[in-house]
């Protein structure tokens, strides 16, 4: 009799057909029951070389490295109620479209969680972030966001790329 109260309704790791999740994962997405809710994750790793990234008041700086990203999203009743993502940045930063020239390396470790206030619809998510996003380092200084920023759009820690960050960013990058 005590082993009936033990029976799951749903066998637990039992995989899921996640294109039919709302919204749907790519063909192939590993998903399975997780108690009470259907988990998938996904993970994948992005490589720039010399990519235009974004305008600073000295040019265009391109980057160099990788961006490697493992995520989680939990679904209940087929609707996605929340994603996290752990991501590791690794790259240099240069104003030459070759590479050429000074750079600055930078690092980034993260992570984030959304939550959907409306189970299945993605306009309202509500993001939570964490851990060091930037760590800009050059022989001449550092810029540093580090903290958490939450939903609301309140931050706590350092954030950076005021006009003195950038000012600096240009220098290390020989502008």
């Amino acid at each position: 009799m005590g082993l009936a109260c033990l029976a799951p309704t749903t066998l637990a790791g039992s995989s899921v057909d996640g294109t039919t999740l709302t919204p749907p994962v790519a063909p192939g997405t590993p998903c399975e029951t997780d108690g009470r809710w259907v988990r998938c994750d996904t993970s994948g790793v992005t490589t720039y070389i010399n990519s235009p990234s974004f305008d600073l008041p000295c040019g265009t700086f391109y980057e160099t490295g990788t961006d490697d990203r493992h995520a989680t999203r939990w679904y209940q009743d087929g609707l996605l109620v929340k994603r996290s993502v752990q991501a590791q940045y690794r790259a240099t930063w240069s104003l030459s479209p070759t590479g050429a020239g000074p750079t600055v390396t930078v690092h980034g470790d993260w992570n984030w969680w959304i939550r959907l206030s409306t189970p299945g619809d993605e306009t309202t998510q509500e993001l939570t972030s964490h851990g060091n996003a930037l760590l800009v380092i050059g022989a001449k200084g550092e810029i540093r966001d580090t903290g958490i920023y939450l939903p609301d759009g309140t931050h706590h820690g350092h954030s950076p790329f005021s006009d003195a960050d950038l000012d600096l960013l240009c220098n290390l990058l020989g502008a």
